[in-house]
């Protein structure tokens, strides 16, 4: 009994557990808080207004990836590297380039907005939902991540969203709140933005210091696969909604279906959510494990993945059989029709997830971002072509089938590309 409570009392004081548990506090409040308002949004909105919002927060999603610049990851591995030493210097190059690519997305929304006057409605919620970008831009997660002191950013991150649950129960009421349901949803990302960037400046002493344009560049030469990666990682989650976008300004679909398939897709984000806390929590390790060896580093990854896939497939095969009951008890009886797509979605998650493993914590945590990259990139080429010749025939239940055969093809490339790196170390 004794040696249980001292195991217990062990894991308790461990940093990584610790992390675990405020990453997996902070998605729980990023899980709940969607499953709280979506219903009552997709039934206030309605399918149609839905939709627009979905497309144009789809496109905000990939300026967001530009933005971040893969820095989540390439930033995070110097902090928990070197500590707080030369930090000064890493956060005002990625600051700084941040800034730069902030201008960048800017320059592309007013282009969107000229070429798209006609629908003036979604141009202007993409223009308000800029503001995300601003909040991502000034975000400082990866210090947190990689000095392993979570808790700071997930308590911003919580009250922010938190803060804007309630005020889109108290203000949003009809298909005419679109555009100020779009200022809303830029509440969370942008209080949590500037209050960390607040926190880390005062916690560790952080300045902006004088530095070269050769120092951004090289910060954006050290995010450059990880960015390729994250930027493709976003294509096979989110070209469904853009193809499907595409089909609306053509009239070949409604907007109505892309709000459904937005909806349902909710479904799988979720359990992505449940996901992703392990992964922030597992790469800073990973990287440590790949220290003793390639080897070495992979057992370790093929461990824990032993664990954890196991869980979050059966998680999706349960949701996948009451799908026909829950999605119309959750969104609405116009959505129940299409119920259906959530079981192709969720095989992609699992899909998805298991790559992860293959990707993130195998080759990326041991410096092969090229080779990860690479693999990407072939990926990326094959969801295109797979999500639009199948949205075109299928519209909607193309872009459902479409992610889980694309991140199948991934998942071969990733395998064949780590079996390639044994064969070499042997």
């Amino acid at each position: 009994m004794n040696k249980i409570k001292n195991l217990i009392s062990n894991l308790l004081r461990s940093t990584a557990i610790k992390n675990g548990i405020w990453m997996y506090l902070l998605q729980f409040f990023n899980a709940v808080v969607p499953m709280l308002t979506l219903p009552y949004l997709t039934r206030v909105l309605g399918a149609e207004v839905y939709g627009v919002f979905t497309i144009a927060l789809n496109l905000i999603m990939y300026l967001q990836v530009v933005v971040e610049y893969g820095f989540n990851l390439s930033a995070t591995r110097k902090a928990a590297l070197r500590g707080r030493d030369g930090l000064d210097q890493t956060f005002t190059a990625v600051l700084c380039a941040r800034m730069i690519l902030l201008i960048l997305c800017g320059g592309f929304i007013i282009l969107y907005g000229v070429l798209h006057m006609d629908n003036a409605n979604a141009a202007r919620a993409l223009g308000i939902l800029f503001l995300c970008l601003i909040g991502s831009c000034v975000q400082v997660n990866w210090i947190f991540q990689g000095l392993q002191e979570m808790r700071y950013i997930s308590l911003v991150n919580i009250i922010s969203r938190v803060i804007s649950m309630i005020c889109v129960f108290i203000f949003v009421r009809t298909p005419d709140d679109l555009l100020l349901y779009c200022l809303l949803y830029s509440i969370s990302p942008l209080l949590s933005g500037f209050i960390g960037l607040v926190l880390a400046c005062r916690r560790y002493g952080l300045r902006l210091i004088k530095i070269s344009y050769l120092e951004i560049i090289s910060e954006l030469k050290d995010g450059f696969y990880v960015f390729t990666t994250e930027l493709s990682a976003k294509v096979f989650s989110a070209i469904g909604v853009t193809f499907m976008g595409i089909m609306v300004d053509w009239s070949r679909m409604d907007s109505a279906d892309v709000g459904i398939f937005g909806s349902i897709q909710k479904l799988a984000t979720i359990l992505q959510l449940a996901w992703l806390p392990i992964s922030q929590v597992l790469y800073p390790i990973s990287g440590r494990h790949m220290k003793d060896g390639f080897s070495a580093g992979k057992e370790f990854v093929y461990r824990v993945r032993r664990i954890v896939l196991p869980l979050f497939a059966g998680a999706a095969l349960f949701i996948s059989a009451i799908s026909r009951w829950l999605v119309p008890l959750l969104f609405g009886s116009e959505y129940g029709a299409r119920s259906y797509w959530a079981i192709p979605l969720l095989l992609w998650l699992v899909l998805a997830i298991n790559n992860g493993f293959f990707g993130v914590h195998i080759l990326l945590a041991s410096g092969h971002d090229k080779e990860y990259s690479g693999c990407f990139q072939i990926g990326v080429a094959i969801t295109v072509v797979s999500n639009w010749i199948l949205i075109y025939i299928f519209q909607g239940t193309g872009a459902a089938i479409a992610p889980a055969l694309s991140e199948a093809a991934l998942g071969i490339l990733l395998y064949r590309q780590i079996r390639k790196l044994d064969q070499k170390i042997i």
